[in-house]
Parts: structure tokens; C-alpha cells; sequence
């Protein structure tokens, strides 16, 4: 009689046990899935705000381009004027009389002015060129930030979606599974937030 209470006491403590390993269980699936949650919405967040940056920085590089092309084409329209200056004054220079002579030199100085104008537009145009430049490096480097927070994104929602499927068919190799593609959401997210915390710009 003795013999079967303590047979009866240990199924009911290995039981217990086994309920307990069970509810420790569950609770760290549902830890970790509230874990990899906050970080997908972390990683999803900076994906947007790198996302909108880059857009901002093409807009800025578009402006820029338009601007220089702009100041291009008038540098084109100087050099025209110029040229029909230069055309006339040598005409002038054929003609014998003192008026085409005084002309000539009028034209000379026009002539003058339009280099001295086309010069600087052109430098204008060279600085808009530049700075469309560095707006389409920024652009790239904040796309190459998104493109890193999407794979951080995509982790996490991966190691979410594993881990509830664990929860249901209480499998650890599946919410082993599950913290391995948290790790690499953290990876990706730890490339942006190391960076940053480190004081990098952008």
C-alpha cells in the first residue's frame, strides 16, 4: 500500500514537472516572440525614415541637375551671342573706315563680357553638378540603409511567424529555429544601430 503511494506520488510529481517545463516553455516562446515583435517594429520604423531620406536626398540631386542643366544651357545661349559678336567684328576688321574700326573694338568688348559671363555660369553649373552628386550618394547610402533594415524586418517577422507555429505544435527545434532568424534580424539591425550609436552621420 505504501509502495503504490509513492509510485502514485512520483507520476504526479513527474507530471507536475513536466507541466512545469511545459508552461517555462510557452513562456519563453511567447518572450521571444514579443521580443522579435519590437525589434521587427524598430527595424520597420528606421526602414521608413531611411527610405524617405533617400527619396528626399533623389529630389534634392533632381533639382540639382535641373538647375545645372539650366545654367548649361545658358551658357550655350552667352556663347552664341558671342559668337555672332566674334562673326560681325571680324567682318568689321575687313572693312577699311574708322566707324567699322571703332565697332570692331565696341564688339571686342562684347566679346569680352560674354567670356567673362559664360565663366561663370559655367563654374555655377560645375557647383550644381557637384552637389547633385553628393544628394545622389547620400540617396545611395540611405537606400543601402533600407535595404538592411528590410532584411532586419524580414528576419524578425520570419523568427515571429516560426515561433507561434512552436507555441501551437510546442516543437523547440521550430522555436530554436525561430531565435536563429531573430539573430539575424539582429545583425542587420545591429549594422544600423552600432553605426549610429557610434555617431555616424546620416
Amino acid at each position: 500500500m505504501e509502495q503504490e503511494f509513492e509510485v502514485e506520488s512520483r507520476l504526479e510529481a513527474t507530471e507536475e514537472e513536466r507541466a512545469g517545463g511545459e508552461r517555462r516553455f510557452v513562456n519563453g516562446i511567447a518572450v521571444t516572440t514579443a521580443v522579435l515583435a519590437v525589434c521587427a517594429a524598430l527595424s520597420s520604423l528606421l526602414a521608413g525614415r531611411a527610405a524617405h531620406h533617400s527619396l528626399a536626398e533623389l529630389n534634392k540631386a533632381a533639382i540639382a541637375q535641373n538647375l545645372a542643366s539650366d545654367q548649361w544651357n545658358f551658357y550655350q545661349a552667352k556663347g552664341i551671342k558671342r559668337h555672332v559678336f566674334e562673326v560681325q567684328r571680324d567682318v568689321l576688321r575687313l572693312q577699311p573706315s574708322p566707324a567699322a574700326a571703332a565697332r570692331a573694338v565696341a564688339y571686342e568688348k562684347e566679346i569680352k563680357r560674354y567670356g567673362t559671363e559664360q565663366d561663370k555660369i559655367m563654374k555655377d553649373a560645375q557647383a550644381r553638378e557637384r552637389e547633385r552628386d553628393e544628394d545622389q550618394a547620400a540617396a545611395q547610402r540611405f537606400d543601402d540603409r533600407y535595404q538592411r533594415l528590410s532584411r532586419a524586418v524580414t528576419s524578425f517577422q520570419v523568427g515571429i511567424v516560426v515561433c507561434s507555429v512552436a507555441a501551437i505544435v510546442r516543437r523547440r527545434s521550430l522555436w530554436y529555429l525561430g531565435l536563429v532568424a531573430g539573430a539575424a534580424g539582429l545583425v542587420f539591425l545591429g549594422q544600423e544601430l552600432l553605426p549610429l550609436a557610434g555617431g555616424r552621420a546620416g
